[in-house]
C-alpha cells in the first residue's frame, strides 16, 4: 500500500496512528477488565447472599413456614430495585421481598444455566435448598445491573477524556520528532533528484550524524562513487549474464534428455517408456486398434559382462539396441528399462500374426554373433508378449504381463518369444509360495540328499560321488531341483541350504568311512557361498567336526562364478587347496572362461556338461566340442568327468577317447544314503565274484 502526501504528514500520521493505538488499545484492554472484574464481583456477592439464604432456608423449607421464610429474606440486604424470593420444591412461593413486578427466570433457563443468569437489566441467582437428591426448595435472588452499567458509562466518560488530553499531547510530541526526521529526508530527497537529473555523481551528502539516516547519506555517497565503475561492471556482467544464459538453456535440455534417455544407447529410459504405452492405449483406444508390449531379456548377459568386462557388456547393449531398431518401424518404440532388459512397443496392430512376424525376425537377428572389439560374442533373447485390450487395460497390468511372459520364456529354454497367458500369474503366485514354504525347509527337516555314484573308467571303480539336495515339502510335495534353487539363490537361502548340504555330507563321509568304503563326496558351491571371505575357514571347520580327511571331499564350482572376479577367485581358490581339497569346474563349456585363465586356477577336473554329452555320436559339434575340452583338459594334466551319461554309445565314446569319470543314468540314478551305500558295496562284491 502507497502512502499519499509528503513525508512530513505521513512520519506524522504514522506516530499519531502507533501512539493513539497504544492509547486506545491500552484503555480497552483496561476497560475490558473493569468490566469483567466488576461484573464477576456482582456475581460472587450475590451468589454468596444465595447460598447463605438457602442454607439459612433449608427448616423453612422442610417444615413449610412461610413467616420464618419470609423473617430470612427481611434479613438479607438488597440493593435498589432488587428482589428476593424462596419456593418450595413443587414450585410454590413461600416468601417475596421487594417485589418490583418483573417475572423471575423460567424452570428451562434456569435447568439451562447454572446458579445465575445475567439478563438485559438483572442478574438472576438461584441455588437449591437442600441436596440434589433431597431437593427442599430454590431461592432466587434478582439483582439489579443498573449501579453496575452507571459505573461503567462513568468508566467510559473519564477514558474519553484522559484519551482526548492524550491525543493533544501525542500530536504535539509527533509533529517535533517528525520534523527532525523529515528535514534530513527532504534534503537527501533535492540531492538525489538533482544526481538523476543532471547526471553529475560529483555531488556528496553532508553529514547527518551517526543515527539510520546519516548510515543512509554515507551509504548514498559510496553509491555515487562506484556507480562509474559498476557501468563497465554491468556490461561485463550482461555478456556473462547472456553466456550464462545459453548454459543453462542447454544444461536443461540436457538434463531433461537424461530425464527421459539412457546415457549409454540413446533409447527412451523407463520413465519416457511408460508415457508412450500410455499415449499408445490412448491412441489405440481412439482407433479401435490393438498394441502389443514386448518385454525382451539378454540371456546370460550377466555371464558377459563377469567372463569379459563390463566395457564389452555396454559395446553389447549398443549393438543390441541397433539391431533391435532395425527390426521395427519408425512409429514403434525401442526403449531400455536398465541391465540388459528393453521393452518395444508396436502401435496400431490389427492382428496378432503382425506381431508373430517381428518377434520372429527378432529372434532370429540373434543368431548371428555381434562383433565388439577383439571379440565374438554369441547371445540370445528371451521375448515376452502381451496385447492391449485383451491382456491389460493400462500400463503396470501389461507390463507385468509382459514380464511374466518373459520370464515363461525363459523357463522353456531361452532364445525364444512367449505371449501372455492368464495362467502365468498361477506361475508367479506358485513362485511366491514355494519362497515361503522354503524358508522353513532347513528348519522342518523337509530337504535330503541324494548322491549320483561317479565311475571311473580306466579302474572301473566307484571313486564317489555328486551330492545333490532335495526337498519334499509337507505342503507341497516334491519339488523339482529346477524350481527351487532358482528361487533359493534369488531369496538367499542358498546360503543356508549350501551349508545344511555340507554340513550332511559330512555327517554320510563319517558313516561311509566307518563301513570302510573310501570314496570322495562332491558338493555344489552356490555363487553367495564363493563370495565369502571366510568360506575355507568354514569347510575347514565342518571338515574337523566330524574327523573327515580333507582328501574325501570335493568342491564344484560353475565356470560363470570363476570369471566373475578372477583374481578373489583365485585367491579363495587357493585357500581351499592349501587343504587338499579337490576342487573341479561343474558345468564346463557353457562360460567364457579361455584357456590362460585356466592355467592360473588350481583346478583338479573339469565337468563336461550334459547339454554336449546329450548329444555325442549324434551331432557333430557336440563331439567336436567334448573332444576338444578332452584335449584341453589333458594338455592341462585335468581329469575329465562327463555328466549325464545315459546310452552305452556314450559311455564307450568316453572310455575310447579316454575320459576318466562319468555319471549318469546309464550307470546309476541318483541314491538316497543307504541305497547309496548299499550300491557301493554290491559293486565291489560284484566285482570280487567276477575276479574269482
Amino acid at each position: 500500500m502507497h502512502l499519499r502526501g509528503t513525508i512530513k504528514s505521513q512520519l506524522l500520521m504514522i506516530i499519531l496512528s502507533i501512539c493513539v493505538s497504544s492509547l486506545s488499545l491500552g484503555v480497552f484492554v483496561i476497560g475490558v477488565n473493569y468490566y469483567n472484574n466488576h461484573k464477576e464481583a456482582l456475581i460472587q456477592e450475590s451468589l454468596a447472599k444465595a447460598r447463605m439464604l438457602a442454607e439459612n432456608a433449608v427448616g423453612s423449607s422442610a417444615f413449610d413456614n412461610r413467616d420464618a421464610a419470609q423473617g430470612i429474606l427481611r434479613g438479607v440486604t438488597l440493593s435498589e430495585n432488587s428482589s428476593a424470593a424462596i419456593f418450595d420444591a413443587i414450585g410454590q412461593k413461600l416468601a417475596m421481598r421487594d417485589d418490583q413486578g418483573s417475572s423471575y427466570i423460567s424452570e428451562v433457563e434456569f435447568k439451562k444455566n447454572n446458579e445465575y443468569y445475567w439478563g438485559p437489566d438483572y442478574l438472576y441467582v438461584w441455588q437449591m435448598v437442600g441436596d440434589p437428591e433431597n431437593l427442599l426448595g430454590v431461592v432466587y435472588l434478582k439483582t439489579s445491573t443498573e449501579p453496575f452499567e452507571q459505573t461503567i458509562q462513568t468508566y467510559i466518560l473519564s477514558s474519553l477524556l484522559i484519551l482526548a488530553v492524550l491525543f493533544v499531547l501525542t500530536y504535539f510530541v509527533a509533529t517535533r520528532m517528525q520534523s527532525r526526521i523529515s528535514e534530513r529526508l527532504v534534503e537527501l530527497d533535492t540531492l538525489s533528484r538533482e544526481v538523476s537529473q543532471s547526471g553529475n555523481y560529483s555531488i556528496r551528502v553532508p553529514r547527518y550524524g551517526e543515527d539510520e539516516i546519516g548510515s543512509l547519506a554515507r551509504s548514498f555517497n559510496q553509491m555515487l562513487e562506484t556507480i562509474e565503475e559498476n557501468q563497465l561492471e554491468r556490461d561485463k556482467a550482461n555478456e556473462a549474464l547472456h553466456l550464462n544464459r545459453r548454459r543453462l538453456e542447454r544444461a536443461v535440455k540436457d538434463l531433461q534428455y537424461l530425464a527421459n534417455y539412457d546415457s549409454l544407447t540413446q533409447l527412451p529410459n523407463r520413465a519416457l517408456c511408460m508415457d508412450r504405452i500410455k499415449y499408445a492405449l490412448k491412441s489405440a483406444s481412439r482407433a479401435n486398434s490393438s498394441v502389443a508390449v514386448l518385454f525382451l531379456d539378454l540371456d546370460h548377459f550377466k555371464d558377459v559382462n563377469d567372463s569379459l568386462g563390463h566395457a564389452v557388456g555396454d559395446q553389447l547393449l549398443k549393438a543390441t539396441s541397433q539391431r533391435l531398431m532395425e527390426r521395427i518401424r519408425s512409429e514403434d518404440t525401442l526403449a531400455r528399462l536398465g541391465g540388459d532388459e528393453f521393452v518395444i512397443i508396436l502401435n496400431h496392430i490389427q492382428n496378432t500374426e503382425n506381431v508373430i512376424d517381428v518377434v520372429e525376425k527378432i529372434v532370429e537377428s540373434f543368431e548371428d554373433p555381434f562383433k565388439l572389439s577383439s571379440y565374438e560374442v554369441n547371445t540370445t533373447v528371451s521375448i515376452g508378449v502381451c496385447m492391449y485390450p485383451n491382456d491389460g487395460s493400462d500400463v503396470d497390468s501389461l507390463m507385468k504381463a509382459a514380464d511374466a511372459a518373459m520370464y515363461k520364456a525363459k523357463e522353456v529354454g531361452r532364445n525364444t518369444y512367449e505371449f501372455y497367458q492368464s495362467e502365468l500369474n498361477q506361475l508367479a503366485n506358485r513362485r511366491h509360495q514355494l519362497a515361503n514354504e522354503l524358508r522353513g525347509a532347513v528348519k522342518n527337516n523337509e530337504l535330503y540328499l541324494v548322491f549320483q555314484p561317479q565311475l571311473n573308467l580306466t579302474n572301473n571303480t566307484i571313486i564317489g560321488a555328486e551330492v545333490l539336495v532335495r526337498w519334499h515339502s509337507s505342503v507341497l510335495g516334491h519339488i523339482s531341483p529346477g524350481e527351487f534353487i532358482p528361487i533359493a539363490e534369488s531369496t538367499g537361502l542358498i546360503k543356508d541350504i549350501g551349508d545344511w548340504v555340507l554340513e550332511n555330507t559330512c555327517k554320510t563321509l563319517v558313516k561311509c568311512l566307518e563301513q570302510d568304503l573310501k570314496i570322495r563326496l562332491a558338493v555344489n558351491l552356490s555363487a553367495m557361498q564363493f563370495k565369502q571371505a571366510d568360506l575355507a575357514a568354514q569347510i575347514a571347520s565342518v571338515l574337523r567336526k566330524y574327523k573327515i580327511p580333507p582328501r574325501h571331499l570335493e568342491v564344484e564350482i560353475t565356470e560363470s562364478m570363476l570369471m566373475r572376479d578372477v583374481h578373489k577367485a583365485i585367491e579363495a581358490l587357493e585357500k581351499i587347496k592349501e587343504m587338499q581339497i579337490r576342487i573341479a569346474i561343474d558345468d564346463f563349456g557353457t562360460g567364457y572362461s579361455s584357456l590362460s585363465y585356466l592355467r592360473r586356477f588350481p583346478l583338479d577336473a573339469l565337468k563336461i556338461d550334459q547339454s554336449f554329452v546329450d548329444e555325442l555320436v549324434v551331432d557333430n559339434d557336440d563331439t567336436a566340442i567334448t573332444l576338444a575340452i578332452l584335449s584341453m583338459a589333458k594338455s592341462l594334466r585335468l581329469e575329465v568327468v562327463a555328466e549325464g551319461v545315459e546310452t552305452a554309445e556314450q559311455l564307450e565314446f568316453l572310455r575310447e577317447n579316454a575320459c576318466d569319470d562319468i555319471q549318469g543314468y546309464h550307470f546309476s540314478k541318483p541314491l538316497k544314503e543307504k541305497e547309496f551305500m548299499d550300491f557301493i558295496s554290491a559293486f565291489y562284491q560284484q566285482a570280487e565274484r567276477l575276479e574269482a
